[in-house]
């Protein structure tokens, strides 16, 4: 799909799963959580060229990353780790800043 509606449903979704996936009792589960938000949304921000949703997407990514990485999980951080490069360059686009 090119539109953004169900992105917006996975957002929602992803939000009603971290009250449960808290950082203090599953902070793996949360770190999948809020990098997968994360994802979903670097790919609305790319759409519309919303530069606070990709600075967000961006810190979820990172974030996500080193929770996972810390926890042990390096395929789970690899998943997140290989869509940061993209999130920051999608920041700096949106910025203006393409040096």
């Amino acid at each position: 799909e090119t539109g953004t509606g169900r992105l917006e449903e996975a957002i929602g979704a992803f939000r009603e799963a971290l009250n449960e996936f808290t950082r203090d009792r599953v902070p793996l589960s949360w770190a999948n959580t809020r990098g997968n938000e994360g994802s979903a949304l670097y790919v609305i921000a790319g759409r519309t060229g919303d530069l606070a949703r990709a600075r967000q997407a961006l810190d979820q990514l990172t974030g996500a990353e080193a929770v996972l990485r810390e926890g042990g999980h390096a395929a789970w951080a690899r998943t997140f780790e290989e869509k940061i490069p993209e999130a920051r360059a999608l920041v700096e686009r949106l910025s203006g800043n393409t040096a």
